[in-house]
């Protein structure tokens, strides 16, 4: 007769794992693609020091305002379009260095950056993402330059919108509608002459 004790039955339970948000998913790649900035520092056939700071910083920037604006959507503070604020005097900045530019010039400096740029095209192809930048507009001008020096092609939810038209200038007719007609040439009339000869002339007088 067998043991009961040899049999032993195993259940096995699927705890659900929490998918990160879109908002932390891209503050990861972002601090992954500072470590690899940052490891590029120092040494022979290294980045300078002054550059890998800014560029470090630069990144640090648009993870943080990124995740800032995806704070304001989740706590419903977010305008979709800011109201607008009275115009002033921009203060005096000191003069800083400007960082490289061209199409993936940081994976040209960082080839690790490769690898990071890949996860944010994905990472931007996704209708969870898009509905991100869509709710916060702002993301577009902090987005399309991230991609540019990754070498990413911008998705749809990152094209620009269309300028209005400024006032005063004509619209040129689509494709689609025929022109106008060009109206007929003014024809030059003869004048008219305010009464007959006969009758504006002497009168005649019978012998």
């Amino acid at each position: 007769m067998p043991n009961p004790a040899q049999f032993v039955s195993y259940s096995v339970v699927t705890l659900p794992v929490a998918t990160p948000a879109p908002a932390e998913r891209f503050v990861r790649i972002l601090d992954g693609l500072c470590s690899a900035v940052a490891a590029r520092g120092g040494g022979r056939d290294r980045l300078a020091g002054p550059l890998v700071i800014l560029i470090w910083r630069h990144l640090r920037r648009i993870a943080a305002q990124v995740a800032a604006l995806a704070a304001r959507i989740a706590a419903g503070r977010q305008r979709r379009y800011p109201a607008r604020r009275p115009p002033r005097a921009a203060p005096r900045r000191a003069p800083h260095r400007a960082l490289p530019h061209g199409p993936a010039w940081l994976v040209a400096l960082v080839p690790q950056a490769a690898g990071y740029g890949s996860q944010l095209q994905h990472l931007l192809a996704e209708p969870e993402f898009a509905a991100l930048v869509d709710a916060a507009p702002q993301m577009r001008r902090l987005l399309r330059p991230l991609c540019r020096m990754l070498g990413v092609r911008p998705p749809a939810a990152l094209a620009l919108p269309p300028r209005p038209a400024k006032p005063g200038t004509s619209t040129r007719p689509s494709a689609g509608f025929p022109h106008p007609p060009a109206p007929p040439p003014l024809r030059r009339a003869e004048p008219t002459p305010l009464c007959p000869p006969r009758a504006c002339g002497p009168p005649v007088v019978a012998a």
